[in-house]
């Protein structure tokens, strides 16, 4: 009726487009290690969280090697840690809770993508002060602690335990832990 006030007439929003992204091509994970294990003589063990297909980013499954694959296995979420003689496929959520190895001084032999565990002594800086600088450096499935006064532990891919032991190298300088004199 004229004059009446209410709500008005209802209009209809359609929901929202949700992006359909393309489907990536696929190759069965179990394919592309029994080709790694004849060529590196190495065992594999699957966790059985694992997805039994993985993209392999356009790398063609004759030309994957054992730190490619270590690679590929990154780019799909995955890692792998080496126990018992067994390379172990497990989601990269659950590395933190995995034994990997400890790796004291810089090896070439380790693929740049395999998990590792490094304790680093610092003398100048106060290791508690280098965790909230470094942290940002790491994925969120990597590990960095403090053990004051003087330890770090970090343990991520080869490669960025490499860098961030590279880094607390330069940080930790004489005086770089000293407040600079205000001459007050």
């Amino acid at each position: 009726p004229p004059g009446a006030t209410g709500p008005g007439p209802r209009r209809f929003f359609p929901p929202a487009e949700v992006p359909v992204l393309p489907k990536l091509p696929t190759v069965s994970l179990q394919t592309v290690l029994d080709r790694v294990a004849r060529e590196s003589h190495k065992q594999f063990l699957v966790d059985g969280h694992v997805s039994p297909e993985i993209f392999l980013g356009g790398v063609r499954i004759e030309d994957v090697t054992y730190p490619l694959l270590l690679s590929i296995l990154r780019a799909n979420d995955l890692a792998s840690v080496e126990l018992d003689g067994r390379i172990n496929i497990i989601p990269v959520g659950d590395v933190r809770y995995t034994a990997t190895p400890m790796v004291q001084s810089d090896d070439k032999s380790i693929p740049a993508d395999e998990w590792v565990t490094r304790i680093l002594t610092v003398t100048n800086v106060q290791s508690a002060f280098l965790v909230p600088v470094l942290r940002p450096l790491l994925p969120q499935a990597a590990h960095l602690s403090a053990l004051p006064p003087h330890h770090l532990i970090v343990m991520d891919r080869y490669a960025n335990v490499q860098r961030i032991t590279a880094i607390v190298r330069l940080l930790d300088q004489p005086g770089a832990g000293v407040p600079p004199d205000t001459g007050r």
